[in-house]
């Protein structure tokens, strides 16, 4: 049976990284490519960011389902923010100690509702491996000691257990594995307690120079998405180099492509792309403060006060608000006060929670459009992924288009299916809004990038990492139109295909 390694590199966005690739960058790249298959558009789920994606790929389920619906929402059950991004300010006002308590522990073991890839395989007998991938959800126990510096961070314990795969390499946290004869090399605070690529390539390094790999291996590259929000896209997509000479020696060690492919089955994808934003920093940001000043918005981390109507929840292009109480007319001018910014695209919410019958709403400045599920019998249109729908209103607003009865969404790929992944979650805003391509959605103590680049939005520029497969038994189809919630299957297909005769 082939080994398979799935490699997620943050913010790797297919436009971009194919046409370095034609320009001759990256030969091992393009010895994949030339091998197997290359899809353009993995597309991602919506929001297109960091941890609903990750969540995505390791469950192969929606928001909606496996439960983290961005990395940064409200907890309606227990009015509590939860915040899992980079952003400095957010976490000094929520405490960095109960910010690394929460990303440890809670976003594991209580906001991921859906088995993951790891759990699942390890159940039917598969043996495997995380390095560095911040969903870990196992069912082997790992005693963490925290290194020094974070064992000085109020309310973060100087050690823990982790529920993880057989193998589980998580930065400093878990440097090395007691059965592998393998250690961590770039640790510490220069190298990001080891949550770098520089320690996720060495890993690999190790694993393959000892042929340690087990049946599943999941390896996470986060520097391309910071890299890529401070420089832009099209400059962290010229600075892949180290990854391509990562697959070089991995192939070295393994005695060339053929006898690689002959082992194991290679998948390569991201978690969402990302498209440049306005240099002009305070044209750039969408400060909510600001639009909503006729409401009393909570403090960004922060439960609610009295007086508070709003609790927003910003991700980057797109973002949540949750309202207080739900007065319809009131909040009916909160929408159009949103609308008047020609810097917001989108306005979308579930059509219940506003007195407006079943289904979904996107409203734009220039047209409202409601939209459900439907038996296939009773259907105006079927998309690729076989989900059948109806509505009413303007298709403009999601680029929708209807040939033959199939519907597509040029500008807003698979806009339907993965709308609902999102407001069907149990903790999804009562409104979300989506930013033009160039902006961002900002409250006090979330930074934005201004000449760099973001994602999170519907938008194709935001939604588009590719899938490299090379290796794959040939009974294990590629699809046409896939999305990283398929690569879940993809890997599953592998392990379990049968010996060639």
């Amino acid at each position: 049976m082939k080994r398979v390694l799935l490699l997620v590199i943050d913010a790797l966005t297919a436009p971009l990284l194919l046409q370095e690739m034609d320009n001759g960058r990256y030969p091992h790249f393009q010895m994949l490519r030339k091998a197997g298959v290359v899809r353009e558009q993995c597309l991602s789920v919506f929001p297109s960011i960091t941890h609903a994606a990750l969540a995505s790929i390791v469950t192969g389920k929606y928001p909606a389902e496996h439960g983290v619906v961005g990395s940064h929402w409200f907890d309606l059950e227990d009015e509590k923010i939860v915040y899992f991004s980079g952003s400095l300010g957010m976490m000094l006002q929520k405490g960095v100690g109960n910010f690394f308590h929460e990303f440890l522990l809670e976003l594991n073991n209580d906001y991921l509702q859906s088995p993951t890839i790891f759990q699942q395989l390890e159940r039917a007998g598969s043996k495997t491996a995380c390095i560095n991938f911040p969903l870990y959800r196992g069912d082997v126990p790992h005693h963490v000691n925290m290194p020094l510096l974070l064992k000085w961070l109020p309310g973060l314990p100087a050690s823990t257990t982790l529920m993880g795969p057989k193998i589980l390499l998580l930065g400093d946290l878990l440097a090395n594995s007691a059965d592998l004869e393998i250690e961590a090399t770039y640790t510490g605070v220069t190298n990001w307690f080891g949550f770098s690529d520089r320690n996720s390539s060495d890993l690999m390094q190790q694993l393959a120079a000892k042929d340690e790999f087990p049946a599943f291996t999941l390896a996470y590259f986060p520097d391309n998405d910071e890299i890529s929000h401070r420089q832009g896209p099209v400059r962290a997509q010229q600075q892949l180099g180290h990854l391509d000479e990562m697959l070089e020696r991995l192939f070295t060690l393994y005695g060339g492509l053929e006898s690689f492919l002959e082992q194991f089955m290679v998948v390569i994808t991201g978690d969402h792309s990302q498209s440049a934003t306005v240099a002009d920093a305070n044209q750039e940001k969408i400060d909510l403060m600001e639009i909503l000043s006729g409401a009393q918005l909570a403090r960004a981390g922060q439960p609610w006060r009295d007086g508070d109507d709003i609790m927003p929840c910003p991700n980057l292009r797109s973002a949540q608000l949750y309202f207080r109480e739900m007065d319809t007319a009131w909040i009916e001018s909160i929408c159009q006060s949103l609308l008047n910014d020609e810097r917001i695209d989108q306005l979308i919410y579930r059509a219940e929670l506003f007195g407006e019958g079943g289904g979904y709403v996107v409203k734009t400045c220039n047209g409202r459009l409601r939209f459900w599920r439907a038996a296939e019998d009773e259907a105006m249109a079927a998309d690729h992924y076989g989900n059948t729908w109806c509505w009413e209103g303007d298709l403009a607003v999601v680029d929708g288009r209807v040939q033959d009865q199939l519907i597509t969404f040029p500008n807003y790929p698979n806009a339907f299916e993965r709308l609902v992944g999102a407001l069907d979650c149990d903790n999804s805003g009562h409104l979300w809004m989506t930013a033009r391509i160039g902006h961002e959605f900002v409250v006090p103590g979330v930074s934005p990038f201004p000449g760099g680049g973001s994602h999170a939005s519907l938008h194709r520029l935001d939604s588009e990492p590719p899938l490299f497969v090379a290796g794959a038994p040939e009974n294990v189809p590629i699809p046409e139109h896939v999305r990283i919630t398929d690569v879940f299957g993809l890997c599953q297909a592998c392990l379990r295909a049968p010996e060639p005769a």
